[in-house]
């Protein structure tokens, strides 16, 4: 088990964590015609949104409650009403996800019973779907608003009491954070190969992967998971839950699902992803596609290809625990060496990462312990790129924000095509570093000078 180091510093330089209201917005997105609204002042969700803008590269609609000095002090309760009715009215969304700050969890707001009134003193709004959620900035992460919001949404969204009949072809995944559109995309086509109708809580694939939508800017998310069939998740023939901070919402599932629940902690080791192909099989009845089957031995040569120069390479980390559980384990089924390995805050399942220790830290603490051992790659987020810079080595980037990349915000990492792309630009990368030893002359070579070759024909002796 890995010793868990917690840092006494007074304050963070550098962080690399985000705040859980990021998180929670992140897996709103991933809800068909939603609309996040912010309970806060409007700069919680103006320096989100551009969080959000850099990263994706796309408009993103988000709204705020907007709270001031008055209401802070006296109340915001009204801030509520007035910011759901102009949303239901002028924008008609399927849903609105109602969020906390640290502002509004300081002043006590209870955004519970604020909808709860906000329904009796709005009938005429009941068809618009209301999730609220607790974020606070001042605990947890990113990592924790998002699982926060699968939690609600399964103790809010879906019946206690599955309804009667079981729907055989359905399959539940609740993903991680870690899972980015590209990767959803593709574990939708794993599915999907098998005659079974995935429902994907969140789906970014659908929301967040770049596609050039139709129209102007939509005031609502374009795509994402239907609200039917989430009401509808406790009829499917089985759930899997992708990501270790999943476990509450997994049993959460459990408790309201006629079907098994699968928890896996990611899919970027060989045997987490046949365990995750098995299943479906073992619930379709089908064999496995052939495509499947190919991508499975491209992966397989790709490890063969990449060996010699993955064998033994450090990699550092500093990431949410999701991703450090992934990479961890991604490291050492390639034989690399993770470590060291630096989280934001304690989170669930970092005593059972592969290494020795896990400092709870930023930046800073990763610079240090870079200096007393070196790595050869470096995964983090953008954040990261000068800590990368200065002791010059390879930034693997990977969570939130990426924002001086484009396009990896929908790099696919999971699945046997993501590990095997990931292994060739890991591989790639190490062998353009790579210096090679100056050819050896030794001084007590003899230099024979040889005749000149005229034509003619010689006789080999």
């Amino acid at each position: 088990m890995a010793e868990i180091i917690r840092n006494k510093k007074p304050l963070a330089v550098s962080p690399i964590k985000s705040g859980q209201p990021l998180g929670a917005i992140l897996a709103s997105m991933g809800f068909e015609q939603t609309i996040p609204l912010v309970h806060g002042a409007q700069g919680c969700s103006a320096f989100a949104k551009v969080f959000f803008i850099q990263h994706f590269h796309d408009p993103i609609p988000l709204q705020s409650t907007a709270m001031d000095p008055t209401s802070t002090i006296m109340g915001a309760d009204e801030n509520i009403f007035t910011a759901l009715n102009i949303l239901c009215q002028r924008n008609n969304p399927k849903a609105i996800v109602l969020l906390s700050t640290g502002l509004s969890e300081a002043q006590g707001s209870d955004i519970s019973r604020v909808v709860r009134q906000f329904r009796d003193d709005f009938p005429r709004h009941k068809g618009v779907a209301l999730l609220t959620v607790n974020t606070p900035d001042f605990y947890g992460t990113l990592e924790n608003g998002y699982s926060a919001v699968l939690e609600s949404v399964i103790a809010q969204w879906v019946a206690e009491k599955p309804l009667p009949g079981l729907r055989n072809r359905r399959v539940n995944l609740l993903l991680s954070h870690l899972l980015t559109p590209g990767d959803v995309e593709l574990l939708r086509s794993y599915v999907e190969a098998f005659g079974l109708q995935p429902v994907m809580v969140p789906d970014l694939s659908l929301s967040l992967d770049g596609h050039l939508a139709n129209g102007d800017f939509s005031p609502v998310t374009q795509g994402g998971a239907s609200l039917r069939m989430i009401e509808q998740m406790g009829q499917s023939l089985c759930s899997f839950a992708i990501g270790v901070s999943l476990s509450r919402a997994a049993t959460l599932l459990a408790q309201r699902s006629r079907g098994e629940v699968i928890a896996l902690p990611h899919l970027m080791t060989l045997g987490n992803c046949d365990q995750f192909i098995h299943h479906l099989q073992r619930l379709s009845g089908r064999d496995v596609p052939a495509w499947i089957e190919r991508q499975r031995g491209q992966l397989q040569d790709a490890m063969i290809d990449c060996h010699m120069w993955l064998q033994g390479a450090r990699m550092a980390l500093a990431a949410e625990g999701d991703l450090l559980a992934a990479w961890c384990d991604f490291a050492r089924s390639q034989g690399m060496v993770p470590g060291p390995v630096v989280a934001p805050v304690s989170q669930p399942g970092l005593q059972n990462l592969p290494v020795d220790s896990v400092t709870i830290g930023d930046l800073e603490d990763l610079q240090d312990l870079l200096c007393a051992t070196p790595a050869d790659l470096l995964v983090a987020n953008s954040h990261a790129a000068d800590l990368a810079e200065q002791f010059a080595i390879t930034l693997v980037r990977a969570g939130f924000p990426l924002y001086d990349r484009l396009g990896e915000f929908r790099r696919v990492r999971q699945g046997y095509a993501g590990m095997r792309d990931t292994l060739f630009e890991l591989a790639n990368t190490l062998r353009e570093r790579h210096h090679h030893l100056p050819t050896y002359h030794s001084p007590l070579r003899q230099h024979v000078s040889e005749p000149p070759i005229s034509g003619g024909n010689y006789a080999l002796c």
